[in-house]
């Protein structure tokens, strides 16, 4: 569990961001629900904590940045 990772503050600070922008992309309502799960913020691919400015950059980021920049696997 990644729990640890973020600070209430830095999850009160990313709903916020979500909420914000949840209106004009309806896409953002997966990581509002995903928030409050023990593996937000953790890469699908690889495992690794996906870094707090990229989240808050990106809110419904699945990748951390290394796995996002490698290329689509056939």
């Amino acid at each position: 569990m990644h729990y640890h990772y973020f600070t209430l503050e830095q999850r009160d600070a990313l709903e916020a961001e979500i909420r914000a922008r949840t209106a004009a992309e309806p896409a953002l309502q997966m990581a509002l629900q995903r928030l409050r799960q023990p593996d937000y913020g953790v890469c699908i691919e690889c495992g690794n904590d996906i870094a707090f400015v990229r989240l808050q950059a990106d809110p419904d980021a699945l990748h951390c940045a290394d796995c996002s920049r490698l290329p689509v696997k056939s």
